[in-house]
């Protein structure tokens, strides 16, 4: 079975370079190529100038410890989350427990399956981090074996927590599921919580800065806990920096824990894992579902009715999985930590360019993570319609009529979200008039475009064959939606951050800043439309070009 994944992948990646031009390859290779760079030069520009305070090698070391505790925690919930479509509701399962083949090997394959999707872009990640660490440090050439045997060990303790977790709860996930999810969303805060504390959120930040650096690295001393597999990471990726031979031994300790977790996930399989399968087939639709679409329904009115079902069928599909609703709401909570650190700067900001900067960091924050929303969760929209895309194709709905009906929800969804935060980040920053205008205006446009094309590139790049929404993600279609998105973002607002800080350097009046800056803002309306109609117009006719 694992021989046969090998000869799926080896056919996929022929089916990629035989389907998609070689200059389409290329330049997706030259823009992810290009990320890793950027990625790569910040962190060794960030650690050259850090490390010659005097505490910055400390501080480095401290967010070494930071940055892999957090790659610990992604992969534990993402291997958490995918479980569900991988290990329970994915129709290979159900083909393979027809066979006559022993439940634990469905489990391991299916279980390294999910590992390889939740860990994949996390490790990814990694390669530039490390090498821009190691490069600024000059850190000796061992800790490059060390890592590349070690994060897969780190990767199976990780992915082992989730699944063994998940085939827990997965006996108890059809008879509540609201109420599961809400524990589940209440542990997953206590931790958060946890983290405000420490870093002193509720609190004034001192005004002085070695204090305030100081109590930085203090509250950071968290993810130093010699009981958390991170930290075993990082100590031997540090010993091997100065070449010693004690790194070996916290080698042996991820391989020991590895295969004990491994082992205990399997125990918990060999229990379980059947029992939840048949429990989570079992569950049956409720009548209060049915009360739910029209409840959603009616909230689209104004729309016809064709596409005022369709959307209704869309938000309900959304709501009855729970994971699809956790995943959503820890963008939220990332979003949290970043909006209450926000009024808690211990300077006083009149300067008009620390104005301006602030305004474009958190357009840039808001706009990044609509990206990364737009790409999860937009994208497999169209391809999750599946082998019944032929049955909407017989009904009176034309297929461009199915694409304007996804660009309409998702615009919809997002634009009120995202201007709902700005909202809310300029009135607790007591932002100017003029400010708030302007980043209204601005994220309110670049939400629309992502959406936009994630639902366009959905229809450019669709595999109905999918059925896990994190397996269409991680396709050609969804690494180009993802790139494009973020170089979208970046250049808009480029477009009118750069002139805009010049101009405050220069202290001209805001009247005379927003005057100056029509040029740049009639480009990026422009640069936005064509972001808008371009995608659209190709998807649209690739879409009519596909069938089932």
């Amino acid at each position: 079975m694992f021989y046969l994944k090998l000869v799926i992948f080896k056919n996929t990646l022929k089916n990629i370079l035989r389907e998609h031009s070689l200059l389409k390859i290329l330049f997706v290779g030259s823009l992810s190529s290009l990320l890793l760079f950027s990625i790569f030069f910040l962190v060794y520009r960030g650690c050259i100038f850090i490390k010659v305070f005097p505490f910055g090698e400390l501080l480095i070391e401290r967010g070494l410890f930071l940055f892999f505790l957090t790659i610990f925690s992604l992969i534990v919930f993402s291997s958490l989350i995918t479980s569900l479509s991988t290990l329970y509701t994915s129709k290979e399962v159900s083909l393979l427990r027809s066979l006559p083949i022993p439940i634990s090997s469905i489990f391991n394959v299916k279980f390294q399956e999910a590992t390889i999707l939740s860990s994949w872009a996390p490790i990814i990640f990694c390669i530039p981090i490390i090498t821009g660490y190691g490069i600024a440090m000059r850190s000796s050439f061992f800790i490059y074996p060390f890592i590349i045997f070690a994060i897969p060990l780190l990767t199976l303790i990780s992915s082992s927590i989730g699944t063994g977790l998940f085939l827990i709860l997965s006996l108890f996930f059809p008879i509540k599921k609201g109420f599961l999810l809400s524990i589940g969303l209440f542990l997953l805060s206590i931790p958060l919580f946890l983290f405000c504390l420490k870093f002193g959120i509720f609190k004034e930040i001192p005004d002085k800065p070695f204090e305030f650096f100081g109590r930085l690295i203090e509250g950071m001393a968290f993810s130093t806990n010699p009981l958390l597999p991170s930290t075993w990471f990082v100590k031997g990726l540090k010993l091997a920096e100065d070449k010693s031979l004690e790194s070996i031994f916290y080698f042996f300790v991820l391989l020991v824990n590895a295969l004990f977790l491994f082992t205990i996930t399997n125990s918990f399989a060999s229990l379980f894992y059947l029992k939840g399968m048949e429990r989570i087939e079992s569950s049956g639709s409720h009548s209060r579902k049915m009360n739910l679409f029209k409840l959603i329904r009616s909230l689209f009115f104004f729309l016809p009715k064709r596409i005022k079902a369709l959307c209704a069928k869309d938000i309900t599909v959304f709501l009855r999985d729970p994971m699809q609703i956790a995943q959503f709401l820890i963008f939220f909570g990332i979003m949290f930590i970043y909006i209450l650190n926000l009024p808690r700067t211990p300077y006083q900001i009149d300067v008009l360019y620390w104005k301006f900067l602030i305004l474009f960091l958190n357009i840039s924050a808001l706009s990044l993570i609509t990206s990364t929303l737009t790409t999860r969760f937009v994208f497999p929209l169209i391809s999750l319609e599946g082998k019944r895309f032929w049955v909407l194709m017989t009904s009176p709905l034309t297929k461009k009529a199915l694409i304007l009906q996804k660009l309409i929800l998702n615009t919809f969804i997002f634009f009120f979200i995202t201007e709902g935060l700005m909202t809310f980040l300029n009135k607790i920053l007591a932002t100017e008039a003029y400010i708030s205008f302007l980043s209204f205006i601005m994220i309110g446009i670049i939400s629309i475009i992502l959406a936009s094309l994630s639902v366009c590139l959905g229809a450019i790049y669709p595999d109905f064959k999918k059925e896990n929404p994190t397996s269409i993600v991680s396709g050609l279609g969804g690494t180009i939606n993802a790139i494009i998105s973020l170089f979208y973002c970046l250049f808009s607002i480029l477009i009118i951050a750069v002139p805009a800080s010049s101009y405050a350097l220069n202290r001209l009046s805001p009247f005379m800043i927003i005057k100056r800056l029509s040029t740049e803002i009639g480009f990026f309306l422009l640069f936005s439309i064509f972001a808008f109609f371009i995608p659209l117009i190709l998807g649209i006719r690739r879409l009519e070009k596909v069938e089932v």
